[in-house]
């Protein structure tokens, strides 16, 4: 073998070598970045999921809260009409009480001037008085009846802003976790949630059209599967180009047998771009 013959040899060696050391550095930061992007979206749904359960507890509590406020107002209407007729009950009392006592007085004046009169007068009178001291004590029954009302309606006046000042303390606390959940780019529908938080079916299909949007820098990627496989707007897939990863698409557009979505994370390969024909798949 000649000299350059064996220089050609080392060379060919060296650069094995050197390939293989480049391969196994991608695989190991490949496989690092694929684990940190799994904790990364464990951590997201575990948020979502929180998110999700806030919401069903405010709105039970906040369909709770209207309900007793709806009773409590209905109740306090009722007590507001009792009152306003014990007291129309206690002001006739009053204005009879005042003619009985008009007409004892008139009584004991025609006492006075016919004596012969006088037993029967007296009769009369210890009648009136009777009837008197029963009417005071239908008004002082009234009376209490109508305090008692009056303190019942207070009660539910208290009760009443209590529960308001509640449910405004729940708007309150919806508002911060709606813009706790904006700041972090996260949605605050409920129904987008439970679609962000409900794992996709297993569907696979390939990558049909690309092309930029109109009015923004995003990729658009439409794919050959849709609504009738099972997807919904919010679901996100991973595309492959046989056993390589190449991007992370989540979907803005979902009819029966397409949909449309835009890239939310790529492969950090040089030149691994999303072309037609490439599969993309939810089963991992």
């Amino acid at each position: 073998m000649t000299t350059v013959g064996k220089i050609l040899v080392v060379l060919h060696l060296v650069l094995s070598v050197m390939f293989m050391a480049f391969a196994v550095a991608v695989s190991t930061s490949q496989t690092n970045w694929r684990a940190a992007e799994k904790k990364a979206t464990a951590a997201l749904n575990e948020q979502k999921s929180k998110a999700a359960n806030m919401q069903t507890e405010f709105d039970k509590e906040r369909a709770d809260t209207a309900e007793k406020i709806a009773r409590l107002t209905d109740e306090n209407q009722k007590f507001l009409g009792q009152n306003t007729a014990l007291t129309a009950q206690v002001t006739a009392l009053d204005s009879d009480n005042k003619q009985l006592r008009k007409d004892l007085d008139q009584q004991r004046d025609l006492a006075a001037l016919a004596s012969a009169e006088e037993i029967e007068r007296k009769k009369e009178a210890d009648l009136q008085r009777a009837k008197n001291s029963e009417l005071f004590a239908s008004r002082e029954e009234l009376v209490k009846e109508r305090n008692e009302t009056e303190d019942k309606r207070f009660a539910l006046d208290i009760q009443l802003q209590q529960v308001s000042e509640k449910y405004e303390q729940l708007l309150n606390d919806t508002r911060v976790m709606k813009g706790y959940l904006a700041s972090k780019e996260l949605t605050t529908d409920p129904k987008q949630m439970i679609v962000e938080t409900t794992p996709p079916p297993p569907v696979e299909g390939v990558v049909t059209e690309v092309r930029k949007a109109e009015r923004s820098s995003r990729e658009l990627v439409q794919i050959s599967v849709g609504s009738d496989d099972g997807l919904v707007v919010g679901h996100t897939l991973t595309v492959f180009r046989g056993d390589k990863y190449v991007a992370v698409i989540r979907l803005t557009l979902v009819q029966a047998d397409r949909a449309v979505g835009y890239i939310v994370s790529n492969s950090r390969q040089k030149n691994m771009t999303i072309s037609v024909g490439d599969t993309v798949t939810t089963k991992l």
